[in-house]
């Protein structure tokens, strides 16, 4: 069964009436409220998974990831963006 279908099904998206053809997608979904919800859910079941993981580390390997991840996330955001995008 298609992702749609079943995240549908589920309650957490809706297919937008409205489709701007325009910008070349045939498709707007968009979350709704209980999307959302399960959204910020599984982020913050990640981050304390995450935190549990970071705990283990040594004083050393923790500061390395405190250092690291904001070039990190600052590398996926400029990944992220649209390739017809001139903000580069």
């Amino acid at each position: 069964m298609e992702l749609f279908v079943i995240m549908a099904i589920e309650g957490v998206v809706v297919q937008s009436p409205y489709v701007d053809r325009s910008d070349g997608r045939f498709v707007l979904v968009e979350a709704t409220g209980a999307g959302l919800e399960v959204f910020r859910q599984r982020r913050a079941e990640r981050a304390e998974s995450l935190r549990h993981l970071i705990e283990e580390l040594s004083e050393r390997e923790q500061h390395a990831v405190q250092v690291g991840l904001p070039a990190l996330a600052l590398a996926l955001a400029i990944q992220a963006r649209p390739s017809h995008c001139a903000c580069r």
